[in-house]
């Protein structure tokens, strides 16, 4: 994801709750599959801290997450505009395959940690990548995750098989990206479902969010 692609606000995504102080601000960031908590001490001697977002866990989910040594994957910046350019470099670098492997294992500690349904304020959110592409990601992902319990990194760290993303909305058109269509298609699992082609943006994220909530539920429903 592009720096001039990740917004911040000051509603976390996941809960919908803002948290509101006098000497911090702080906001939050969807980016891809996971949320970022930005928060600014307004203080020379403290940096501007980016980390990944825990409100919506349980106290169980949040202490497991407090001992990971994941949780120290994070960044200190002197800016907002830092972070974000932190978030979107740094973050999802793919320099090496030491770093993109370290990324996937920070993301898929904290998709397994516990999350407390009561602090979710919808059972997904909608990630915007750019204004051609949408996600929409399940905010408890952990029955998704479950789906294979075989897989292991080199070091024996226990891998997950499934995905947070219940579906994807993408435009495509001749000039876009050579289609011999101009519309929209919502995909779901894996890539293995498409929709027909549709040819307004709001009917185009109307489908997405149907379809979300479709493969929720499936998913819900199979364990």
């Amino acid at each position: 994801m592009l720096a001039e692609h990740i917004t911040l606000t000051q509603r976390n995504p996941i809960t919908g709750h803002s948290r509101r102080r006098t000497r911090v601000d702080i906001r939050y960031a969807a980016v891809d599959d996971v949320v970022f908590r930005v928060t600014d001490f307004r203080s020379g001697f403290q940096p501007v801290r980016v980390e990944l977002a825990d409100e919506h866990l349980t106290a169980a989910g949040l202490h497991a997450w407090r001992q990971s040594w994941y949780r120290n994957f994070c960044g200190d910046m002197d800016t907002f505009e830092a972070a974000v350019t932190w978030m979107a470099d740094n973050f999802l670098s793919q320099e090496s395959a030491e770093v993109l492997t370290l990324h996937e294992q920070v993301v898929e500690t904290w998709q397994m940690l516990e999350v407390d349904p009561a602090r979710l304020a919808a059972p997904f959110r909608v990630v915007e990548l750019h204004n051609d592409h949408y996600l929409a990601i399940a905010n408890d992902p952990r029955p998704l995750l479950w789906e294979y319990d075989n897989l292991v990194w080199e070091d024996g760290t226990p891998r997950l098989g499934g995905s947070a993303i219940l579906a994807e909305a993408s435009r495509h058109s001749p000039s876009l990206d050579g289609a011999d269509y101009t519309g929209w298609v919502v995909s779901s699992e894996g890539g293995r479902s498409y929709s027909d082609v549709i040819k307004r943006k709001p009917d185009a994220l109307a489908c997405l969010r149907t379809t979300a909530a479709a493969n929720l539920s499936t998913a819900s429903g199979s364990r």
